[in-house]
């Protein structure tokens, strides 16, 4: 990379979808483009705007982009770009929303996983993603991943779930949580407008202190198996109040 980068400030993002939702959604943040030469006829918008706006692009070779992205899975492309400023989960409940839907992660940490569920989340119209710690979810792998979601999710930090949770109850919120254990199934639920949904890591799930914060749900199925990723089990609860209460 010709400069270096102020890390407070600045990240790289990688992957064509999700540097092609970047530009859609915040081409002044760009600051640099890298991409090899087979991705000039798809980026040829973007190399234009980079132009015109003075913004430096380099045509460099995959090898180069790995040593760049420390990742074989670049796609041909990087880009520098500017951090989107943090919003806080009170800032975003001060808008008063009528219709909210938000996720929460414990212990998700995996970035294929978070990015996947950044993607599902993107699809089906989730406001936000609440995370221990946001990083997780702005990880280039996770960016990658979510193919271009990242853009239309926010990500809020709550490192205490209990306070957090009780915010959001205050706030006239539905908290839902989830584990292959529930007695009751996913399609006995009656939604409200306004939802948080827990998840946890596939290996443990909810803490029980974390559980007991909401009405817990399950994905019924054969039982064949322990459980579902987290990831898929997030687009299935999503999809599932995207048709119940969205499209209404």
């Amino acid at each position: 990379m010709s400069k270096k980068f102020n890390r407070d400030t600045e990240t790289k993002i990688y992957g064509e979808n999700a540097c092609l939702a970047l530009f859609k959604k915040r081409p002044e943040d760009i600051i640099q483009l890298f991409l090899t030469k087979e991705k000039l006829k798809t980026f040829s918008h973007i190399t234009k705007y980079c132009a015109q706006n003075k913004k430096a692009y380099h045509i460099v070779t995959r090898e180069e982009l790995e040593q760049m992205t420390k990742a074989t899975h670049h796609e041909d492309v990087c880009m520098l770009i500017r951090k989107e400023s943090n919003r806080t989960l009170e800032q975003y409940l001060q808008t008063k929303p009528t219709s909210s839907l938000l996720i929460a992660l414990e212990n998700v940490s995996n970035p294929h996983n978070v990015g996947a569920i950044l993607r599902s989340a993107a699809h089906f119209g989730v406001n936000g993603l609440i995370l221990p710690e946001a990083k997780a979810a702005t990880t280039a792998a996770a960016v990658r991943t979510s193919e271009g979601g990242s853009e239309y999710v926010d990500i809020y930090e709550a490192s205490d779930f209990k306070k957090t949770m009780a915010l959001l109850m205050k706030n006239g919120y539905q908290i839902l949580t989830t584990s292959s254990h529930a007695k009751k199934s996913l399609y006995e639920l009656k939604w409200e407008k306004k939802v948080v949904i827990l998840f946890g890591e596939e290996a443990e799930g909810l803490s029980k202190e974390t559980l007991a914060l909401g009405d817990t749900i399950k994905i019924p199925g054969t039982d064949n198996i322990e459980s579902l990723n987290v990831s898929v089990a997030a687009a299935v609860i999503l999809s599932d109040y995207y048709q119940k209460v969205q499209k209404k």
